[in-house]
C-alpha cells in the first residue's frame, strides 16, 4: 500500500517528504543531544556540590572524569543497543534459541566487565587528584544521582 502511494505521490512532492523526514530525524537528534546535555549539566553540578570540589580539584578532577564518564557511557549505550535491536529483531527474549541467548549474555557480561575495568582506571587516575574519602563520596554521589535521574523519570513518564 505505501508503496503503491508512494509511486503516485510526484517527483517534487517527494523531495518535499524527503526534506520533511530529513528535517524531522535532525530535529529528533538535536532534542535528545539537548536532553543528554541538560543531564549532563545537572549531573556535573550535582558531583561538584556533593564533593565539594576546591577550584585547584576541579580544574584537574573534571578533565579526567569527562573522559572516562564518557567512555563508559559510550561501551554501554552502543552494546546494550545492539543486543536489544538483535533481541526485538528477533522477535523478543522468547524467540531466541539458547545458543543467540547465551552469546548475548556473554556479551552483555564482557561490556560490564569492560565497564568496570575502565571504572577503575579512572578511580586510579583520579586517585592522584583527590582523596580516598572524596573519591568515595563521588561514588555515592554517582549512584545517588542515577536514583534521582531514574526517580525523575518515572515521574514524568507517570504524569504522561
Amino acid at each position: 500500500m505505501l508503496k503503491t502511494l508512494w509511486l503516485k505521490i510526484n517527483t517534487m512532492n517527494k523531495k518535499i517528504v524527503i526534506c520533511l523526514v530529513l528535517l524531522f530525524t535532525a530535529w529528533n537528534m538535536s532534542a535528545q543531544e539537548k536532553g543528554r546535555e541538560r543531564i549532563k549539566a545537572y549531573k556535573t553540578a550535582y558531583i561538584t556540590q556533593e564533593l565539594d570540589l576546591s577550584s585547584k580539584e576541579a580544574e584537574k578532577f573534571w578533565p579526567i572524569y569527562n573522559e572516562y564518564d564518557s567512555q563508559i557511557f559510550n561501551l554501554k549505550v552502543r552494546e546494550v543497543r545492539k543486543s536489544m535491536m538483535f533481541i526485538k529483531e528477533s522477535g523478543g527474549p522468547d524467540a531466541i534459541n539458547d545458543e543467540e541467548a547465551t552469546r548475548v549474555l556473554n556479551k552483555m557480561l564482557s561490556t560490564e566487565k569492560e565497564a568496570s575495568v575502565t571504572r577503575e582506571k579512572m578511580y586510579k587516575q583520579l586517585s592522584k587528584v583527590l582523596t580516598p574519602q572524596k573519591l568515595l563520596k563521588l561514588y555515592h554521589a554517582e549512584n545517588n544521582f542515577n536514583k534521582r535521574l531514574l526517580k525523575e523519570y518515572r515521574k514524568g513518564r507517570s504524569q504522561k
